[in-house]
């Protein structure tokens, strides 16, 4: 359990998750390799697993052709079994979009370590919630040395 406590907690906003599944190349990817890895914990809560899996099931998303049934299958699995759920509990309704305030409530509840988003518009304008800092993809790569 130690170990688990060293290692930082991330609240994946939808984009990043997505785009680490497709691009293999890209930051999003390495943040994805480095949960697979057990160097970083993978923070979820029902309403993100649920979108995670609608925004797969997306025909845009689709066509990549490593998307297929049996691919979304094996994340919801992954979702469920290798991940941490968080429970929510927390009111926050900080973002401009409020789609988005679901991952901040995450964050604060699941005591993550940082907010990962691609989302220049709303999350990212934020910086911060309670204390946990929001950032892109490329900047968690450098603060978590990966």
């Amino acid at each position: 359990m130690d170990n688990d406590k060293a290692r930082p907690r991330l609240v994946i906003d939808t984009n990043v998750f997505v785009s680490g599944l497709i691009s293999g190349a890209s930051s999003p990817a390495q943040i994805l390799r480095a949960i697979q890895s057990k160097k970083v914990i993978h923070l979820v809560s029902d309403p993100i697993m649920e979108e995670y899996l609608r925004v797969l099931d997306y025909p845009r998303i689709r066509k990549f052709k490593k998307i297929t049934d049996e691919f979304i299958a094996d994340i919801a699995a992954y979702l469920v079994y290798q991940t941490e759920r968080v429970e929510l509990v927390s009111d926050i309704k900080l973002s401009p979009d409020p789609d988005d305030d679901v991952f901040l409530q995450t964050a604060v509840d699941g005591r993550a370590t940082l907010l990962v988003t691609n989302d220049k518009t709303d999350l990212l304008l934020l910086k911060v919630v309670e204390g946990i800092p929001i950032v892109s993809a490329k900047e968690a790569v450098v603060r978590l040395e990966l």
